[in-house]
C-alpha cells in the first residue's frame, strides 16, 4: 500500500514538472517593423503613439515609436496591425517609391544614410520641367544608397530671363535599415 502511495506520488510530481518550467518561462511576442526586420520580444506598454518591450534576458525597457511599426502577433496569437506594408510589390530600390519631404518629423526614428544633391538636366525649357527633373535625380541618388525618404534641406531656382532654367535641391536620404558599412579590404 505505501508503495502504491509512494509511486502515484512520485508520477504526480514528475507529471508537475513541465508545468512549473512553463511557468518561469515567458511567451514573447514578435514586432514586425516596416522595413521587414522581425524583434521577438515582451511587450509591456502600448500607447497612442509609443510602443515598449524588453527584450529576452535583459532588464531595459525599450521604446519605439508606432510609426515604425507594421504590426505585433502577441504570444497568445493575437494580431495587432499599425500600419500598411510601406513597400508592396515594388521592387527594393526603385527611385519611384522615394519620398521627398521637407517636414523633419516624417524622418524621425529613420536611419541617416547620407547627404543626396541633385541638379536639373540641361535641356529643361521652362522652370517647372527643371524642378521635376532635379527631383527625379534626387530620387534615383536617394534610391542608390538605399533610402525611402529624403529630407529636403534646400531647393533653389537659378538662371534669369533669357537664360535655361535650372533648379538645385539638396537634402538627406533616410532609409529604415541601417547604413551598410563598407567591407575593409586587407
Amino acid at each position: 500500500m505505501k508503495t502504491k502511495t509512494f509511486i502515484i506520488s512520485l508520477l504526480a510530481f514528475f507529471m508537475s514538472l513541465p508545468l512549473m518550467a512553463q511557468e518561469e518561462q515567458t511567451e514573447l511576442d514578435t514586432i514586425y517593423m516596416l522595413g521587414k526586420r522581425k524583434l521577438v520580444v515582451e511587450v509591456k506598454n502600448i500607447s497612442s503613439s509609443m510602443v515598449r518591450y524588453l527584450e529576452p534576458g535583459k532588464d531595459e525597457v525599450i521604446t519605439l515609436q508606432r510609426k515604425q511599426i507594421q504590426k505585433i502577433v502577441f504570444s497568445n496569437g493575437r494580431k495587432e496591425v499599425f500600419n500598411k506594408p510601406v513597400i508592396m510589390m515594388v521592387e527594393e530600390g526603385d527611385w519611384k517609391t522615394v519620398i521627398l519631404t521637407d517636414r523633419k518629423n516624417d524622418v524621425e526614428g529613420l536611419y541617416e544614410l547620407g547627404k543626396v544633391n541633385a541638379k536639373s538636366s540641361a535641356g529643361s525649357r521652362n522652370a517647372k520641367s527643371a524642378k521635376k527633373s532635379a527631383r527625379i535625380r534626387l530620387q534615383k541618388r536617394a534610391a542608390n544608397l538605399g533610402g525611402t525618404i529624403v529630407l529636403i534641406t534646400k531647393e533653389q531656382s537659378v538662371g534669369g530671363f533669357g537664360e535655361p532654367p535650372t533648379y538645385e535641391v539638396e537634402g538627406m536620404a533616410y532609409g529604415f535599415e541601417p547604413p551598410k558599412k563598407e567591407e575593409e579590404e586587407n
